[in-house]
Formats: structure tokens, C-alpha cells, sequence
């Protein structure tokens, strides 16, 4: 989809997030025959979203009211025609299959994306880098971006890392690089792939959205698989079996990269000793395969190897990605709250080594397995594991890896025991009174906030508040 594909259409935006946001002006100046907005309660928009959409002379409705209004005559543009094409501009916290996106596309809506219509207006213009994954996406993209400007590269970025690619860069020079971060929700509706493709990890994550595992992963490739041409080539860790397969199962150019490789042995070494977790071994890795596929475009040399140091220098990591945040009572705190799926969880806590552990976990339900959770508690062996379970499943989750772990009903005292808390607060108490100096705790949910306690940054704070208020 491109903004051309938007005039004389009957647009909704669905959705008032940020992205949606960015792009709202360039929807408007597409100039489509009728145009609305929708949210799920118009009531709760704030005073400077709503600024936004008044500047821009859109209505905002209830996302239950948009049917009724499509039906209804008139519109944006007189003579407007009810038989127009019907595009839906999707913002991410509205699932392609939900209720709603199976109501308007029963009524011929065509689904696009802020990303996806940046991706039509200015992808073809430039090299596209697109990064997903089930984690380590944020990061990759961080790392990349630093690496582009420790060797003298322009280049955009943009995406899920928190940056609008609308805001950021509207009309970008054309020839100038972008480097984007695209979840699985904005891949489902991409129609442009990109020149250069990373995918991090392909494990199982956000199944009440997709529907099954099978459909995540194909949202999820369906940012290099959802147009032409296909991009020269897609890269993945060597050691991800699960997401080279599922890459060379499309038949695109799939190119494992291995982090062992000896031209990044000095900067992870690096990296570990500035504070950073192992497995960023694996995100440097791919930052540095995709500066190399891009200079070859740009008729450039890659990075060297001084340029990799000088990365592994200056790289700070990503609020709430592994950041320890205090080390207060001689333990050591790290809030991972986007370790939102228990593959990431896992991840975090293999990187804490042997030291004993007081481990949050917990959040709202996507009905995903704890496998990866289970097996990180085994590989620990004897190190001591006190599981905290935080609202809504943690209390669940608790049992069922004590269980797990102890099948034979006995729970060895310092091996893995479990508490359950009501907050953040109780959490970060309970483990401020058993876990025992040189310990670490770590809150890396392994599920996402529940939405009546805001998103991960307010859990996050609320996390950093509780530890600072520690006697």
C-alpha cells in the first residue's frame, strides 16, 4: 500500500498510537473521499492526541460505531461514493483477525500499516534493513543503528524501538539508508518487503493476537514474504534451527551468521564486562552481517574491526532490555520487563550465571507454554531460585514449574521455591528479605503487563519505585 492508494478511498485509522499518529498527516494529505478514526473509547484519548486529530479535521468515533459509519451517506468529500475502496490504516494493538478486522474485511477493507505505508511511499527510494523477531529486535536495531554512526553511515531508523518511522523521517533524502524495527502485529499487513532482512529468533509469542503458532510465524515473515521482489537476502542466527528452517521454507536467500565467528570474540568479551548479558553475542553478530550486506550496496568497506570495539564500547543497551538498575543491599537488580514471553525470560535468566536468584514472573495470559522457562530452572542445577508470581499468572506459573522441577512432589530447600505477590512492590519486598547478599534479582516476566496496570515502562517503574522505597 502507498499513500496514493489512500485518495478518494474511504479510510478508517484505526487506532490513535503513535504510529498512527506520525502518519495522520500524510493520510489526510492523500486526500481520501471520507476519513475517520477509531479507538476502542473515545473518552480516553488524551487532550494532545485528540489536539492531533482536530488539527487534522478527522473525527474520532468508537471502534464499535465504524461499520454504521460506513454505511452511513455522506462523508469527508461531497459526493463521496459508498461503493469507494475501503482501506483501514491498523495500528498495532488491534489484531488482524480480531472481531472487528474480520467485520471490515467481510465489507472488502484492504489492511495497511503506518510502517507498510511508509515502506510504499519511501522503501523503494533507499536500502530497507527490516528487523524482527520473537526477541532480541529492539536490540539488534539499537546495535546496528550505533554501529551506522561509529563508521560515518547516514541512515534513518525507526519502528517498535519506540520511534514513528513517520516521525522520524517523513521524507527522508532518497538513497539514504533506513534501518526498521517491525513486530509481528505490523508484519501482518506488510506489503513491501525490505532490500535486507533480519529475523532474531522464531519462537511461539503473542498466540491470543495471532491465533496459533502457525499464524505467528507466518505474520511474522510476512514482512519479507508479503510483496516483491523479496529481499537479496535475510539473515538468522546459525544456531536458530526453528528460524533458518522456517526462512528456508519460503524459499527466499536465507544466510546463517555465527556469533562464534572470531571477528566478534573481542567486542562480546567486551560487552559482558561493560554489564551486558552473553546472548548479546548473538544481536552484535547480526548488527554487523547487516552493516556488512548494506556497505556492499553502498560500495563501502564493512565494519572493521576497531569499529566493532568501539560499538561494544559505547553500547548502552535499552531501558527494561537486561539493565541492571541498582545494587542496593548487595544484590544486584535488573529489570528485563520486556522479557515478555518465556523464551526471553529464559534468556535472562540463563545470563545471571550461578548466583542465587530471586525471579519475577508473571503477567497477562497469551496461553503460551513454559518449556523454554522450565529447562532455563534445570540447566540452573543447584543454583538457588526463589520464583516471586506476579499478577495474573504467576501464582499459576509458580506451581507448575515447582511441579515440574520437583516432580516427585518434594521442593529441596534453596533449589527452586515460590512465593506469590500482589504487586511489584510485595515482590521487590519478598525478595529484598529472603534472597541473601551477592544475589540478583531479576524481573524478567516472561509475559506481558496486564493492561489495567498500564504498559511495561509503568511496570518497569513501578519495579525501579519499589527498590528505591527499600529500607
Amino acid at each position: 500500500m502507498t499513500p496514493e492508494g489512500l485518495t478518494g478511498a474511504r479510510v478508517v485509522v484505526l487506532g490513535l498510537g503513535v504510529d498512527n499518529l506520525a502518519a495522520l498527516p500524510t493520510v489526510v494529505a492523500a486526500e481520501p473521499a471520507r476519513l475517520v478514526a477509531a479507538v476502542d473509547a473515545p473518552d480516553a484519548v488524551s487532550v494532545e492526541d485528540r489536539a492531533v486529530a482536530d488539527a487534522a479535521a478527522v473525527e474520532v468515533l468508537g471502534s464499535d460505531q465504524v461499520v454504521d459509519w460506513l454505511a452511513a451517506s455522506g462523508g469527508r468529500a461531497p459526493g463521496s461514493r459508498a461503493d469507494a475502496p475501503l482501506v483501514v490504516v491498523r495500528a498495532p494493538g488491534y489484531p488482524r483477525r480480531g472481531a472487528l478486522a474480520g467485520e471490515l474485511e467481510s465489507i472488502g477493507a484492504s489492511f495497511t500499516t503506518a510502517v507498510d505505508l511508509w515502506m510504499g511511499a519511501h522503501g523503494a527510494e533507499r536500502p530497507v534493513i527490516g528487523i524482527t523477531g520473537t526477541k532480541g529486535k529492539s536490540t539488534v536495531t539499537a546495535l546496528l543503528d550505533e554501529l551506522l554512526t561509529v563508521m560515518g553511515v547516514d541512515h534513518v531508523v525507526g519502528g517498535n524501538i519506540g520511534l514513528p518511522i513517520w516521525a522520524q523521517a517523513a521524507d527522508p533524502p532518497p538513497g539514504v539508508p533506513a534501518v526498521i524495527e517491525v513486530s509481528s502485529y505490523m508484519a501482518a499487513d506488510a506489503h513491501h518487503p525490505p532490500t535486507i532482512g533480519v529475523l532474531t529468533s522464531l519462537d511461539a509469542d503473542h498466540l491470543t493476537w495471532h491465533g496459533s503458532v502457525e499464524a505467528y510465524r507466518r505474520d511474522k515473515l510476512h514482512l519479507f514474504t508479503g510483496g516483491t521482489p523479496a529481499p537479496n537476502v535475510v539473515l538468522a542466527p546459525a544456531g536458530d534451527v526453528v528460524a533458518r528452517g522456517a526462512l528456508e521454507a519460503t524459499g527466499l536467500a536465507v544466510e546463517a551468521v555465527h556469533p562464534e565467528a572470531a571477528r566478534f570474540v573481542a567486542p562480546v568479551r567486551r560487552l559482558v564486562e561493560r554489564g551486558q548479558p552473553a546472548h548479546q553475542g548473538t544481536n552484535l553478530a547480526l548488527a554487523a552481517v547487516a552493516a556488512d550486506r548494506l556497505c556492499e550496496l553502498l560500495r563501502r568497506p564493512g565494519p572493521a574491526a576497531e569499529q566493532l570495539l568501539a560499538l561494544a564500547e559505547r553500547f548502552e543497551g535499552l531501558p527494561s532490555r537486561h539493565s541492571t538498575i541498582s545494587h542496593r543491599g548487595e544484590v544486584r537488580w535488573i529489570d528485563d520487563a520486556l522479557a515478555s514471553n518465556p523464551f526471553a525470560a529464559a534468556a535472562a535468566l540463563d545470563s545471571v550465571g550461578a548466583a542465587p536468584v530471586a525471579w519475577l514472573i508473571g503477567g497477562q495470559s497469551r496461553e503460551v507454554a513454559l518449556d523454554p522457562m522450565c529447562d532455563a530452572l534445570r540447566r540452573r542445577s543447584d543454583a538457588p531460585t526463589l520464583l516471586i508470581g506476579l499478577p495474573d499468572t504467576g501464582p499459576t506459573w509458580c506451581r507448575e514449574l515447582v511441579a515440574r522441577c520437583h516432580p516427585g512432589g518434594e521442593e529441596p530447600a534453596g533449589i527452586v521455591a515460590s512465593r506469590v505477590a500482589a504487586s511489584l512492590a510485595e515482590a521487590v519486598g519478598l525478595a529484598a528479605d529472603e534472597l541473601p547478599a551477592g544475589g540478583v534479582v531479576l524481573f524478567a516476566p516472561g509475559a506481558p503487563t496486564p493492561p489495567r496496570l498500564g504498559t511495561y515502562q509503568d511496570r518497569a517503574a513501578a519495579f525501579a519505585d519499589a527498590i528505591g522505597a527499600l529500607g
